[in-house]
């Protein structure tokens, strides 16, 4: 599956955004989670505004997941976060995590 759209991240200005999205799943319920999470991966990817959208588990600890995400700009993160798919996504993933989900932006230097 494409995670990066080259183009877009060749072409991305100082407006862009990184964002870390890190979750712990609760004991026994990674893999419901991961499928959730990897449900959210086409949807976002498809959004005007996204660049790249990658999952990541823990090479230490396989229920701690990280998104690495990049956006053009935040306005585009903060349409992100009111889609459909996510709207509807967060109650359940909330559900499944075992600590508050953490989510970090940064600018490119």
């Amino acid at each position: 599956m494409e995670t990066t759209d080259i183009r877009k991240f060749q072409g991305r200005t100082t407006e862009a955004v990184r964002v870390l999205a890190f979750l712990k799943a609760k004991p026994g319920k990674r893999e419901e989670l991961e499928s959730i999470l990897k449900s959210l991966i086409a949807p976002t990817r498809n959004e005007p505004g996204n660049i790249a959208y990658v999952m990541h588990r823990s090479t230490k600890n396989p229920d701690d997941l990280m998104f690495d995400e990049i956006w053009v700009d935040m306005k585009s993160l903060e349409d992100h976060l009111k889609t459909s798919h996510m709207l509807s996504a967060l109650p359940k993933i909330n559900d499944l995590l075992d600590a508050p989900l953490r989510i970090e932006a940064y600018s490119e230097v």
